[in-house]
């Protein structure tokens, strides 16, 4: 057998070879949402909850990644015995603790009284990987 005829395939395998690790990423499989049990939340560190309202009280907060984005729930107790009306954000930081985006808008939610509530927040930037919730009375 000539030469020529062994080079076509070896030339043709050193081409081909690094094209096979070249594949597209697969899909991320989609996670549907599923309702959030109560014995899932656990009790906030007080530095990731700053609030001027006092009648309102953070009894857990749940954290979770989806689709590289961070996912915060909030479980809210109005613990006054009337209505209330409060504002609220969530600031998004980076790994270094600065924030990752610009700050939230002000969101309204009136609660009865001893009504509890899940609020929940989604980073809007890849770069977020922890939060603080800022509560305001109004």
């Amino acid at each position: 057998m000539p030469v020529s005829r062994l080079i076509f395939p070896v030339i043709a395998v050193a081409f081909l070879l690094p094209l096979s690790g070249c594949q597209a990423p697969q899909p991320v499989p989609y996670e549907p949402m599923r309702e959030v049990s109560l014995e899932e939340f656990f009790t906030p560190p007080s530095e990731k909850v700053i609030s001027t309202a006092d009648s309102i009280v953070v009894k857990g907060i749940r954290t979770k990644y989806s689709h590289g984005h961070l996912r915060v729930d909030f479980k809210l107790l109005n613990n006054r015995g009337r209505r209330n009306v409060i504002n609220y954000r969530i600031q998004w930081l980076d790994n270094e603790g600065m924030l990752a985006t610009r700050y939230d808008e002000w969101r309204t939610i009136a609660f009865e009284g001893q009504q509890e509530l899940i609020i929940t927040g989604r980073s809007p930037s890849l770069r977020s990987v922890d939060y603080r919730l800022e509560l305001q009375a109004n």
